[in-house]
Formats: structure tokens, sequence, C-alpha cells
């Protein structure tokens, strides 16, 4: 039997990631942020859309997870795009 406790240390975990992807200011840590955050939102994502465990999750939760990951797609395109195209020029 768990203690409980589990379920909300990883509905933190992703949005911790997720918002230390969002104010990161050094542009070279960015890649790793975003690849962080996505991982942990994809991972809760399986977990919120389980059919078994819907019920244990916060209602809202799961739109949060998507629209935390549309949003990291931005700053992909946004961030990591422009220094690629400055390592090429």
């Amino acid at each position: 039997m768990s203690s409980g406790r589990a379920e909300p240390d990883l509905s933190r975990r992703w949005e911790a990631l997720y918002k230390d992807a969002l104010f990161e200011s050094d542009v070279r840590q960015m890649a790793r942020r975003i690849q962080l955050a996505k991982h942990a939102i994809l991972d809760r994502l399986e977990d919120v859309t389980c059919a078994r465990k819907k019920q244990r999750f916060q209602a809202g939760e799961l739109m949060a997870l998507r629209n935390a990951n549309r949003s990291l797609r931005v700053l992909e395109q946004l961030y990591l795009t422009e220094t690629t195209d400055k390592k090429i020029a």
C-alpha cells in the first residue's frame, strides 16, 4: 500500500523542470532544460492517460501537461533553431 506521497512528487517534478526551462537565461543550457522538461512531461502524460489511474489526477492536469508540452516546442523553435542557424552561418 502506498503512502500517497509519490503522486504529488511526480506532479511537482514535471512542473519544476518545466519552469526551469521557461526561466532559463543561459541559451547554452536551454536545450538540456527543454529536454529534461519534455521527458518529465511525457512520462507524466503516460501516467495521466493510463485508464486505470485516471481518477487519481487533479482535473485540468492533462490540459496543463499538453499546454506545457506545446510551450516547450515553441521554446525549441525559438532558441534552438536560432542557435543552430548561427552555428551554420
